[in-house]
Parts: C-alpha cells; sequence; structure tokens
C-alpha cells in the first residue's frame, strides 16, 4: 500500500506542521483582535454598576492573542522537534479528507431544497458507493431505513419536526 501511495506521489507533503500552527496562529490573533475591538467599541471597563459588556471579552481577546503568539514563538524556535518541518498532511490523506468533505458539504446544501430525509438518503447513497465501493443495490436498502429511522424518532417519538421538502410534501408527511 505505501509502496503504491509513493508511486503515485501520495506521501508528498502539501504543508508542514510549522506552516499550519503559524497559519492558525495568526487567524486567532485577527479573532484576537476584533474581539478587542468591539470590546472596546462597547466598552471594556468597570462602571458603577460592575463590569460593562465588554470587560471580560475583552480579556478573553487579548488570551486569545498571547496564546497564538506563544505559538508562534514555539514554533519558531529552532530545533523544536514537536514541531520541525514534519508533514501536517500528505497528498493522499487529502484525498480522504475531501472525499468525505464534498459529499457532507452536499448534503447540507441539499437539505434546504429537498429536504432532510430525501437528502439523507442521496448522501448514503452516494458516500457507500464512493467511499465504500457498495453496488447501489446493497445501498438502497440504507437509503431507505435510515432516514426512515429518523423520522420516527425525532417526528413520532420526540416530535420534534426536522426540515422537509417536496417529497415529503408528495407524501402528506
Amino acid at each position: 500500500m505505501e509502496q503504491d501511495q509513493a508511486a503515485h506521489g501520495d506521501d508528498k507533503s502539501l504543508v508542514s506542521t510549522r506552516a499550519m500552527d503559524i497559519g492558525l496562529a495568526l487567524f486567532f490573533i485577527a479573532l484576537g483582535a476584533i474581539v478587542i475591538f468591539d470590546s472596546m467599541r462597547i466598552g471594556n471597563s468597570w462602571g458603577d454598576m460592575g463590569p460593562e459588556s465588554g470587560y471580560f471579552p475583552f480579556y478573553i481577546g487579548c488570551l486569545l492573542i498571547f496564546g497564538a503568539v506563544m505559538i508562534i514563538v514555539s514554533a519558531m524556535m529552532p530545533g523544536n522537534k514537536a514541531v520541525g518541518d514534519s508533514s501536517f498532511v500528505t497528498r493522499g490523506q487529502i484525498k480522504s479528507v475531501i472525499k468525505v468533505y464534498i459529499p457532507t458539504v452536499l448534503y447540507v446544501f441539499l437539505m434546504s431544497y429537498i429536504g432532510l430525509y430525501a437528502a439523507a438518503a442521496l448522501y448514503i447513497i452516494g458516500f457507500m458507493m464512493v467511499n465504500g465501493g457498495y453496488s447501489f443495490v446493497r445501498t438502497l436498502p440504507y437509503a431507505i431505513i435510515v432516514p426512515a429511522c429518523i423520522f420516527v424518532m425525532f417526528e413520532v417519538w420526540f416530535l420534534v419536526p426536522l426540515p422537509k421538502g417536496p417529497i415529503e410534501a408528495a407524501l402528506g408527511l
């Protein structure tokens, strides 16, 4: 298996752990700066009645920035074996992630238009066929039973309505 991946270049690193640490730390610095800015806008001091609305968020923003700076310092230290220039993700690994991510995004998108149950059935069929290599005939029972069980559990037992689409409306559900 490893020889097969090496032959196709699937073991080539796309990004280093150090680069990901620094990138995520920069994101948290920006997030902390937004929190601090907004806390100052709404008031971050101690007023007559106690702390103003932005008092605690201000310090949380400061902690976010402090922690992110510490991550950058740690990542930049020479000889840091915990971070180093080790691979964060390889091509083969990112392909596996994408094979899960794209169907999930499509499922969430379709849920708004065709309802949760129909989208779940399509998600199960697609996921089992693409990622599991199963035939349509083997996936069909799961695509029917799982949404039906979800329907019974939420709609009948817990009385929690979930998003429905045109198929459910046509069935009178």
